[in-house]
């Protein structure tokens, strides 16, 4: 395993500034197709997949809101760097 001397935090902080608004309209359409999937499960009575679903739809709607409010953050930070 390679030791690239990161902690996982900082690796973190790495990635999330790779984030382009192009990966923000994807997860929202994932967001939009999860909750699609989870309205026909429940349709059709699949209530596993409905459950597995749910849980994806769990995981993706925190990364939209985090991104989101980090785009604000740094719109905001270039405002008042600009002023």
């Amino acid at each position: 395993m390679a030791d690239n001397s990161m902690t996982p935090g900082e690796n973190a902080r790495v990635v999330a500034s790779m984030v382009r608004e192009e990966d923000l309209d994807e997860l929202k359409d994932l967001h939009a197709d999860i909750q699609k999937r989870i309205d026909a499960a429940h349709q059709d009575g699949r209530l596993f997949m409905m459950g597995q679903y749910v849980r994806l739809l769990a995981l993706v709607t925190p990364e939209i809101d985090r991104i989101q409010k980090r785009f604000n953050r740094e719109t905001l930070a270039t405002h008042r760097k600009e002023q």
